[in-house]
């Protein structure tokens, strides 16, 4: 009986040694296991956490650093340049605070900021015409910035058949506006977009023309810009303060404007343009602006301005007035416009320009 005893112990013990080893074996894998399991959370959280962090600074960088991100877009809004005289200088710091640019792309849908202006003095620009005796003055009204609103465009070719309409390049209505300019028998022009004086921080839109540009790259872009506008048969500069005042380019310019056909309308935008000179030397069809007619957003501003056009054109035969598709301007020109009947002419822009002499 002893020795029996004896035998089976020592078993009942080894067994339960056994057993005990197995659940510690198992323990520390269920240990090891939920340690790398919350050392992989802990390592997304760590992840998602910078990638948070670098979202969150770059879309600080695109709202507070504007200004450099335009610098790095090379693709070229909506605004412009022209002169008017000194009491607009308010206008311009209201224009100019609001920094709305739409970079330099091959398109933009967003609204057009218009003209920045600069002072010209208007003595300056030369009027050689003459009024001959029993001849009706003539004037010409271009209407800038087409593109951005059909229906002003399409109130104001009602207005009169023979108002002139430039269209600026890559408008998202451009080509509509155009179409349908064209099939009401309006004359068209390109509205040319040349680079300012305050480039860049005044940007002159998609399609623009900078002085910096190696002659190639600058060709290429005018002749996207001329295709990208139907039935036109001349252009103006929109902005252009600083462009216009290199003979270089604008020689350039010409050189294509010429092989096209097409006649160019100065918007004095510089008292130094070189637009003239360099007309006259490609002998190509050319006049100049002598009066803007919006400068203020104001009716009774308009009127004064286009009263002002219709004396010069009394005086010197002809003049040529520039205006953009604001209702102020539309409302102005509705009132005015009939009272022209049988004392002034409005004819296109084409038919006042001449080769320099």
């Amino acid at each position: 009986m002893a020795a029996k005893k004896k035998v089976t112990a020592p078993k009942k013990v080894t067994a339960k040694k056994k057993v005990v080893s197995k659940k510690q074996t198992n323990h520390r894998k269920n240990k090891k296991f939920v340690i790398r399991n919350e050392f992989k959370k802990i390592c997304v959280g760590i992840a998602v956490l910078i990638s948070v962090c670098l979202t969150l600074a770059m879309i600080a960088d695109l709202f507070f650093q504007p200004d450099r991100i335009e610098k790095q877009t090379k693709d070229v809004i909506p605004q412009s340049d022209k002169p008017q005289k000194k009491p607009v200088q308010k206008n311009i710091s209201e224009v100019k605070n609001k920094k709305i640019l739409t970079g330099l792309k091959n398109k933009s849908d967003k609204p057009i900021k218009y003209e920045i202006f600069e002072d010209v003095d208007e003595k300056i620009i030369e009027k050689p015409r003459v009024q001959a005796k029993n001849q009706i003055p003539k004037i010409a009204i271009i209407i800038d910035d087409i593109g951005y609103d059909r229906k002003i465009a399409l109130a104001l070719c009602d207005l009169d058949s023979n108002i002139t309409f430039s269209v600026l390049p890559f408008a998202p209505f451009g080509k509509y506006i155009s179409e349908t300019l064209n099939s009401k028998g309006a004359q068209l022009m390109l509205h040319l977009p040349m680079e300012p004086v305050e480039y860049p921080h005044v940007n002159p839109g998609p399609g623009a023309i900078l002085s910096g540009m190696p002659p190639d790259i600058l060709l290429d872009q005018l002749r996207k810009n001329i295709k990208d506008v139907p039935y036109i048969v001349g252009a103006n500069n929109h902005m252009g303060s600083k462009l216009t005042s290199h003979s270089d380019q604008m020689n350039q310019i010409f050189t294509v404007l010429k092989k096209e056909n097409l006649f160019f309308v100065d918007s004095r935008t510089s008292p130094i343009s070189q637009c003239k000179a360099s007309a006259r030397l490609f002998k190509l069809k050319f006049a100049q602006r002598d009066v803007f007619l919006d400068n203020f957003q104001n009716t009774t501003y308009i009127t004064g301005q286009f009263n002002e056009l219709v004396d010069l054109a009394k005086k010197h035969g002809s003049a040529i007035g520039i205006g953009h598709p604001y209702k102020a301007t539309l409302q102005a020109l509705s009132i005015e416009l009939p009272k022209l009947k049988n004392k002034v002419q409005i004819v296109r822009a084409g038919s006042l320009t001449t080769v320099p002499g």
